[in-house]
């Protein structure tokens, strides 16, 4: 069984990627901040929380991130510890600092250890402009980016970096450009607001989706497949990044896609505002190619997924917008 390191662990995409590394048996230690269990207590056991390693740092802080790594003796690396778009929006500077320096601190660090680690990281369907850019067509792997936030151009650095990492030291790595990720823990970015408003609904709470145009929508357990996947049987020797797809609906139709599962969203949940400023048809072939294990999850499917967990979390009186 693998050494699975996770920056930016306590997130949402790290809480659903313990869970799937602790069903396979394999051993997880989270770098973050703060210790804050709150999203791995949706999707995992108390029992299981404990088994969880854990070490307070700061990725923008290269000597702790080289020291911690040595320490850490990982046999593979998810790294998702980041800001978000507004955050990078406000202040720049700091996500920069985050974002492009966090992450190159990681792979430096990557390069003390005595074999080389499996290396996921997040990168994001940011890299790409709006709809209107690309002439309302699909975009893919081989798309020209374009993007339009600090946050897309940071992911963008990344992704070119990655590749300079692979050239020049043979350090491989796999990076992902998933857009509207939903699911339970899903409660922080512009993104977000599809999953919040099912715990709206369900709560009888009114609620706006702050974008009416379409999205990609993945559901975060097929997520957190493939960033397992990857890290576990990364090519150690090449740099990869794939877009990740899934189902394209705008937020209207969304709304009645929660309907048939919370039937209150229809009175309670509204959208309003134009497209988000990203191309919403991802053309991830090469992505299913690559990873043709990982099941694909329908958006009807995955919102009664996350309407579950939702359901207990209410019972337990801990749901939350």
């Amino acid at each position: 069984m693998a050494h699975v390191l996770i920056t930016g662990g306590c997130g949402f995409f790290g809480a659903w990627i313990l869970r799937k590394l602790l069903d396979a048996g394999h051993r997880a230690t989270v770098w973050d901040m703060e210790l804050n269990p709150r999203r791995w207590l949706m999707v995992l056991a108390p029992a299981e929380v404990e088994r969880i390693g854990f070490a307070s740092v700061r990725v923008d802080d290269p000597d702790a991130v080289k020291a911690a790594m040595l320490e850490t003796q990982p046999d593979a690396i998810i790294h998702l510890a980041g800001l978000q778009v507004p955050t990078c929006k406000a202040t720049p500077l700091a996500g920069a600092r985050v974002n492009v320096l966090g992450t190159l601190g990681v792979f430096e660090a990557a390069l003390a250890l005595p074999n080389k680690p499996g290396l996921a990281y997040a990168s994001s369907a940011a890299v790409f402009g709006s709809d209107a850019d690309y002439d309302h067509q699909a975009v893919g792997d081989a798309t020209w980016p374009r993007p339009s936030t600090h946050y897309g151009a940071f992911k963008l650095c990344n992704e070119t970096n990655a590749r300079v990492y692979a050239q020049d030291h043979g350090l491989g790595s796999v990076g992902f450009r998933p857009l509207t990720v939903y699911g339970p823990g899903r409660d922080v970015g512009l993104t977000s607001f599809p999953t919040r408003a099912i715990a709206a609904a369900l709560l009888r709470q009114k609620f706006d989706i702050p974008f009416s145009g379409p999205t990609c929508y993945t559901h975060v357990a097929e997520v957190a497949d493939y960033f397992v996947a990857a890290a576990l049987s990364t090519n150690k020797e090449s740099a990869s990044v794939y877009t990740v797809g899934g189902e394209v609906a705008d937020s209207r139709s969304y709304i009645a896609k929660l309907a048939k599962h919370v039937p209150e969203a229809a009175a309670l949940i509204t959208c309003s505002g134009g497209n988000l400023p990203i191309a919403s048809h991802l053309d991830d072939q090469p992505l299913r190619a690559a990873f043709p294990l990982v099941k694909r999850i329908g958006l009807d499917e995955g919102i009664g997924l996350t309407a579950d967990v939702f359901r207990k979390q209410k019972a337990a009186g801990t749901l939350v917008v």
